[in-house]
């Protein structure tokens, strides 16, 4: 599916999963990392945790029902920047060596880039 996509003349895909930047970043123009805090990234998931605890969020495919976060995910976050961000830059580096690399920091970031693009917020 993903050869598929990135086949066609525009795409957007999300996902930082580095085994198919090999067919992902070579044919972008343009790499957005949304990259927050680990405490602002835990914070996202309890809130978000227990506000859709049992039910099915309205960004996610019906009958897909949020549960709270189990060990591994949490455990996935806390060591994001220090296991998986290398992987991830490593693997930028390797097959978009001339792609930019726009990184999202914090909620205004994300939202004076949606700005400059004139994107509603």
């Amino acid at each position: 599916m993903i050869s598929e996509a990135v086949a066609r003349d525009s795409w957007l895909m999300d996902g930082s999963g580095p085994s198919t930047f090999d067919l992902r970043v070579p044919r972008t123009h343009l790499v957005l990392w949304v990259k927050r805090s680990r405490w602002a990234c835990l914070w996202g998931v309890a809130k978000r945790g227990i506000r859709y605890i049992g039910r099915t969020r309205p960004d996610m495919a019906p009958g897909c029902v949020e549960r709270f976060p189990g060990i591994e995910f949490l455990r996935y976050i806390w060591t994001f920047d220090r296991i998986f961000a290398p992987r991830i830059a490593g693997a930028l580096d390797l097959y978009g060596p001339d792609i930019p690399v726009l990184v999202l920091k914090t909620r205004k970031d994300m939202r004076r880039l949606l700005d400059l693009v004139g994107a509603p917020a």
